[in-house]
């Protein structure tokens, strides 16, 4: 029950216009469904934007030094936000430490979505202008994808 009502008051708060305007501005929305893995190595989609061996293995350079930095940043951020669950579901509340950990939390969340967007800006640099924007469709294609398997694990088993 606590944890129910933990997570309504962070989604609550988190959701408020008040911490939305100490944070940044979301990352676009090319950031979230920038396909997962690597896309680069999918026959079709290097075939279709042309993308060399070099730029494979430069594609591939990128993703295992942004990747390993945005798995550091993720562990932060799940780290930051049980030691607010801990703050939070304290019995006697320390507001002040409240505050500073979900500004630590914040903090974390704006690390990892940077990271992301870091990447995207390289990958935008290797593939210059024509190709990227080839690849910006595949951006949705890969985020209906995901969303359609989400649904089809939601199905109830007969």
């Amino acid at each position: 029950m606590r944890k129910i009502v933990f997570g309504m008051l962070v989604g609550l708060f988190l959701l408020s216009g008040v911490s939305m305007a100490q944070g940044p501005p979301p990352p676009p929305d090319e950031i979230e469904n920038l396909p997962r893995g690597k896309w680069w190595r999918m026959p079709e989609v290097a075939s279709e934007l042309k993308i060399s061996s070099d730029e494979q293995a430069a594609l591939d350079d990128l993703y295992y030094k942004h990747r390993n930095q945005m798995i550091d940043h993720k562990g932060e951020l799940k780290k930051g936000q049980l030691a607010l669950e801990q703050f939070i579901e304290n019995e006697n509340l320390d507001e002040s430490a409240c505050k500073d950990q979900f500004q630590k939390v914040l903090e974390a969340r704006n690390k990892l979505s940077t990271e992301r967007y870091n990447f995207l800006i390289e990958v935008r640099k290797l593939l210059g202008f024509e190709r990227f924007l080839q690849l910006k469709p595949k951006f949705y294609e890969f985020g209906k994808d995901k969303s359609r398997k989400d649904v089809d694990r939601r199905k109830p088993r007969r």
